[in-house]
């Protein structure tokens, strides 16, 4: 206590100093309105640069956080779009008023892709999720620019993806105007484009068409993007185009995905090895 009151009195000028200086700020901004105008427009352009930076700070660390409710509300909106609105048509030679009709409640689970690799031949990435949030081996993912993979192997918290740009991947895909059906096929060229394929040649086609998922396979909703055709070629006695489709999504920025749980996949796939088996 000694030391300090030796302090103030050894600088008691100068604290005087500042004590008057304050005393006579004080005095002419409040009883001056020009002054006392530009001293709280300078002090909230001050404080107002502080609390900018300061937000930018608390929004750059915090958009981990961010990221995760948005992703986390995005799947929600997901599952509540394909549980409203994917029927399955069944027909029937019985009156089709009489044939009930069957709603798949796909289920989205968010997850984030944590490796990726594009310059191979089979190329595959790793996602965030796995068996302990229901993931399982042979479900779609997809992003929200359209199809990107199939779950190859899952552990109790991750999981890797055969990607479409793997030359072992197959989706099953239509011609979005007119519905006609073919194959999805990566080259193993282009990151960029991959081929569909079995499209019969007295098909109209142009370029720009839109390609989405068909629905044939048990892993993918139908309408589910895929690309459009930026080239074919028809070869004279070839009865199917080659077909070139420039894919919707940039497979080396693949970040935020989401994993499709078909819930009747099992039965499905089930039913059409039976008929496979009957037909051998």
């Amino acid at each position: 206590m000694r030391q300090l009151f030796l302090l103030f009195y050894r600088y008691r000028a100068f604290l005087l100093f500042i004590f008057l200086e304050v005393v006579s700020l004080w005095l002419v901004i409040g009883n001056n309105p020009y002054h006392s105008a530009a001293y709280f427009h300078s002090s909230n352009a001050v404080s107002g640069g502080i609390y900018n930076v300061k937000s930018n700070v608390t929004q750059y660390f915090s958009l981990k956080k961010v990221n995760r409710a948005l992703l986390s509300e995005n799947e929600k909106l997901r599952n509540d779009l394909y549980q409203k609105s994917r029927p399955i048509i069944v027909t029937s030679n019985i009156d089709s008023a009489k044939v009930p009709e069957i709603k798949v409640d796909y289920k989205f689970t968010a997850a984030r892709v944590i490796n990726n690799s594009t310059r191979f031949f089979r190329n595959h990435f790793t996602i965030n999720k796995g068996a302990a949030h229901g993931i399982q081996e042979g479900q779609g993912v997809i992003s929200s620019k359209g199809v990107i993979g199939r779950v190859q192997a899952v552990s109790d918290n991750f999981s890797t993806v055969y990607s479409l740009i793997n030359t072992r991947m197959y989706v099953s895909a239509s011609i979005k105007n007119n519905g006609t059906f073919g194959t999805i096929k990566w080259p193993g060229e282009d990151p960029d484009y991959i081929d569909l394929l079995y499209i019969p040649r007295h098909i109209e086609l142009e370029k720009g068409d839109t390609i989405v998922t068909s629905g044939y396979n048990a892993i993918f909703p139908d309408n589910i993007m895929i690309g459009t055709v930026s080239g074919y070629e028809l070869e004279e006695n070839s009865p199917f185009y080659d077909i070139q489709v420039k894919l919707t999504n940039d497979f080396s920025k693949l970040s935020n995905v989401y994993v499709i749980e078909n819930p009747i996949k099992e039965e499905k796939e089930m039913l059409e090895q039976q008929n496979v088996i009957q037909d051998e």
